[in-house]
């Protein structure tokens, strides 16, 4: 009985893990994301004009 707690403690661990890599994989393109918009954005109202 005490190694099946021993297991589940140990998948309960690997999920918590690879859901925090995964909020911060999702966090770090959002932020990716939002960066090539808005220079996208800055291009777009620059164009023809000088910087």
């Amino acid at each position: 009985m005490e190694a099946s707690k021993s297991i589940i403690g140990d998948i309960q661990s690997i999920i918590s893990t690879a859901r925090e890599s995964a909020v911060r994989s999702v966090d770090f393109e959002r932020v990716r994301m939002y960066w090539y918009i808005g220079r996208r954005i800055f291009e777009e109202e620059q164009d023809g004009q000088d910087v």
